[in-house]
């Protein structure tokens, strides 16, 4: 009985401790799920429901989109240009829209479309079934969920995907009606060979109009949408015959059609259906957009697809038939007189060696970020979607890259100043040949940023960015000004960033928007070619002005390179003098590159900035026998349109000082920089005082030459002094040596046009040739008048007065002439006229002739 009753006691134990574990294991379940279901709704609302809700516009082609301008005399905005699509697409209304056609896109698509609520969840289930036990995975997207893939671009295969699309269905149906996304479906979906939608399909695989549209036909249509490539009738007829058999079953078992409409309709497609091809092309447009227009849809598109999350097609249809208005930031009459520049091609009647015709682009950018004018290639526009060369292609810029990629950043961190001195010769040896050469066939030696940028120096810019360091170029060429276009290959190579030898090259558009920054003080501004974009119900949907403007550069390197590029425009020997005009203040710099395929000129004014290219479409070598023809084009747009402007300088940041440094080592002058034999170094700057050097120059050293003995070839210098070299301290001997100072300097090869004036060079020379001895001492000349008998050291030498003797008067010196005779006061009479004197002889010239058989001499009373 003690035995029973134990194994009872046992039995209830290992009940109740199964019970504990279940019961702890269902609390972690319950706690776990609890847990879940908190972070999904946290999940749900703070990442999914931001972005659940889709606007669906009216897309009706009546519904026409307006480009407006705003008149600069009355503010007012200015009807400029009308939109109509391009696509090939019409848009017809749900009653428009054969039964046949709705009934079949449900059937096959979507058989509970008018029941679910966007979703359905049966077949949702049923897909995630399949998931999980490997069978065959039946499309689980309801009409609405496609409906909303093609109009955004959220498609990304993902957990968030797929919920999101979930509760942007529910949200979609929630707020419109059933027939009201069959019409957009139905009008939106994509039938291959270029047709959007039931309307243009139709025409062009029956030559019909949708409502003539027969039931095998509408069954036809409708298989093409699940995959246009290969349920094309023209290809794949029999795949299409098999899926139109399909869509009929559908509605046959649906309810949708009746048996004997779905054996006669099955008996046509069976037999084959009469496909007649029609043109899937939309006609030409007869009202062909300017460059700019083009742009500014291009823009609205790209921002309607990024910011609201449209798709391509979506954001197209939109823009062209979606009735919105757009602002945008075109000055007509800067536009016009850019076109004007541009359609005559006299104006560079250029062709290369193949045949091609000059092609250039300019884009045109005011203070505040505007882009004003845009023209994408040269000739009459003959047509809209054509390759716009302002925004569209990428070409190397050459020297246009330097004050972005090399000086402008190398200012902004401290490295350099305008007066840096950097060595203009060869790097390095590249291939056998110096590296890099420059334009003007020769290397100049020690040269400072400012004279650097002026000429477009290569070594300085390899130097500096050297210097600078690639990674930190490349960072400000991306961060701060905004060029998209680096390659892998521009962080390691120098001649890509230095040089402008760019692996994808850069945009027109690009390079206006970053140089824009120099006269905006800095200020980076994204360039826009519109301001705001309004639906057709005058909602802004898309808002062009939010962006803040972004400081990305020093107010003081912003006036440096401004300075620098003025001189380029305006300065001897600067590289872009051709651009300059009088009464306005101009700005700028050139760019090519080596094989001269491209040809740059960017430059700018208080008012505007234009970045010009020209080269071929298919690059080549341009032979031009002006200045660069960049340049030429720049000029003929932008001096029209500086008329009646008032001439300003740029800003000039408080704090500036001039100081005088040394021209080849940038340092503080000293007096040995204004005794180079090549002139003075010393020269007059102007810096902030961070940027004052407190350095004096310790690159000039001072040497005794002698004149007498010039170096053969070398203007302005002589050999070291020797010993012998008179110094004036030898009484009697005149002093032929004198004090320079050369540059203690050196480097290989022997390049740069200053190397002869380097410590090293002279000292090879060797000392003076023509002074090897004792010096002979010259006497100095002995004047007469200071003879005084009782004075002997007013008595001459022999050298002086030869045959002199105290003791023998008539050696004496005497002063003897034409009017010897003396007042009674012992003065000589003036006789009144310029230029009076008396003849001066030695007692041996008396009544004869000159002991050294010279003239006697004429010297002044």
């Amino acid at each position: 009985m003690a035995t029973t009753n134990s194994k009872k006691k046992k039995g209830r134990g290992v009940v109740a401790a199964i019970g504990k574990v279940v019961g702890t294991l269902l609390l972690v379940g319950i706690l776990t799920c609890a847990f879940l279901a908190c972070f999904a709704a946290v999940y749900i609302k703070t990442v999914i429901l931001p972005d659940a809700h889709v606007e669906a516009q009216s897309y009706s082609t009546a519904l026409s989109s307006t480009i407006y301008y705003t008149d600069k005399t009355t503010g007012q905005a200015v009807e400029l240009q009308s939109l109509y699509g391009t696509q090939n697409r019409v848009w017809v209304s749900f009653d428009e829209i054969p039964q046949y056609l709705r009934d079949a896109a449900v059937a096959i698509e979507d058989q509970r479309f008018y029941t679910h609520s966007g979703v359905d969840w049966i077949r949702t289930a049923k897909g995630v079934l399949s998931l999980f036990t490997g069978a065959k995975i039946e499309g689980g997207s309801t009409i609405t969920q496609q409906l909303l893939k093609n109009m955004t671009t959220y498609d990304d295969v993902t957990v968030k995907r797929k919920i999101l699309e979930i509760f942007r269905a529910l949200d979609f149906d929630a707020n419109h009606e059933k027939d009201e996304i069959l019409e957009m479906y139905l009008n939106y979906i994509y039938f291959g060979k270029k047709c959007y939608g039931v309307a243009t399909a139709s025409q062009y695989y029956f030559g019909k109009d949708v409502g003539e549209l027969s039931l095998a036909e509408c069954a036809s249509l409708i298989s093409i949408t699940n995959n246009p490539s290969a349920y094309n009738p023209y290809v794949y007829p029999e795949n299409n015959a098999y899926r139109a058999n399909l869509v009929l079953y559908a509605m046959l078992e649906q309810g949708k059609i009746s048996q004997a409409e779905y054996d006669q309709a099955k008996a046509q497609v069976d037999a084959g259906l009469n496909f007649t091809q029609g043109e899937s092309e939309s006609e030409a447009a007869t009202n062909i957009l300017s460059w700019y227009e083009e742009q500014v849809v291009s823009d609205v598109i790209d921002d309607l697809v990024e910011e609201l999350g449209y798709s391509n097609e979506l954001a197209s249809n939109m823009v062209y038939s979606g009735g919105l208005k757009i602002y945008a930031c075109v000055d007509p009459e800067i536009q016009a007189k850019a076109e004007e520049v541009y359609e005559n091609r006299e104006n560079l009647p250029l062709v290369s060696e193949s045949g091609q015709q000059i092609q250039s682009a300019i884009a045109i950018i005011d203070t505040e970020g505007n882009v004003v004018a845009l023209v994408g290639s040269m000739g009459e526009k003959e047509g809209n979607a054509l390759y716009n060369m302002a925004s569209m292609a990428h070409r190397q810029p050459g020297s246009s890259i330097k004050p972005l990629a090399v000086y402008a950043p190398a200012i902004d961190t401290g490295l350099i100043t305008p007066a840096t001195t950097f060595d203009d010769t060869p790097v390095m040896r590249l291939g056998g040949s110096n590296w890099p050469s420059n334009s003007y066939g020769k290397y100049y030696g020690l040269m400072d940023v400012a004279d650097a940028v002026k000429q477009s120096s290569n070594p300085v810019a390899v130097r500096a960015l050297q210097l600078l360091g690639l990674s930190k170029s490349a960072e400000y060429l991306e961060e701060n000004f905004h060029i998209t276009t680096l390659e892998e290959d521009d962080y390691n190579q120098l001649g890509n960033l230095a040089l402008g030898g760019l692996s994808d090259g850069v945009s027109v558009l690009e390079m206006a928007a970053a140089y824009s920054v120099f006269p905006r003080n800095g200020v980076y501004v994204e360039p826009r070619t519109y301001s705001r974009v309004e639906n057709a119900d005058g909602e802004v949907i898309l808002d062009n002005t939010a962006s803040e403007p972004q400081t990305v550069l020093k107010e003081t390197t912003a006036w440096y390179i401004n300075d620098m590029l003025t001189d380029v425009v305006t300065k001897s020997g600067g590289t872009g003098t051709a651009a300059n005009w009088s009464g306005m203040t101009i700005a700028g710099k050139t760019g090519s590159t080596n094989s001269n395929n491209d040809r740059w000129f960017v430059g700018y004014t208080p008012y505007y900035t234009a970045a010009v290219w020209t080269g071929y479409e298919t690059p080549e070598r341009i032979y031009y026998s002006g200045s660069n023809p960049a340049i030429t084009l720049w000029k003929l747009v932008m001096e029209p349109i500086h008329e009646g402007l008032e001439n300003k300088e740029f800003d000039q940041p408080s704090g500036l000082q001039s100081v005088q440094v040394c021209a080849d080592s940038g340092k503080r002058a000293t007096s040995a920089c204004a005794n180079d034999p090549r002139g003075s170094r010393v020269t007059t700057v102007y810096l902030f005082a961070d940027d004052i050097p407190s350095e004096s120059c310790d690159l000039h050293q001072e040497v005794e030459v002698c004149t007498a003995c010039p170096v053969e070839g070398v203007e302005g210098l002589y050999h070291l002094a020797g010993e012998y070299c008179p110094r004036g301290t030898e009484e009697g001997l005149e002093s032929t040596v004198k004090t320079i100072a050369v540059l203690n300097y050196s480097r290989d090869g022997g390049y740069g046009a200053d190397s002869a004036y380097f410590l090293g060079y002279l000292q090879a020379q060797g000392s003076c040739t023509v002074h090897t001895g004792e010096a002979v001492t010259q006497p100095e000349e002995y004047d007469p008048a200071t003879f005084d008998p009782g004075d002997e050291a007013t008595w001459p030498t022999q050298e002086q007065w030869p045959g002199f003797s105290i003791e023998d008067e008539s050696t004496w010196p005497v002063v003897t002439g034409p009017e010897t005779s003396e007042e009674p006061n012992g003065e000589t009479p003036d006789d009144g006229g310029e230029g009076g004197g008396v003849i001066i002889l030695p007692p041996e010239a008396e009544g004869g002739d000159h002991p050294h058989g010279e003239e006697p001499s004429i010297l002044p009373q």
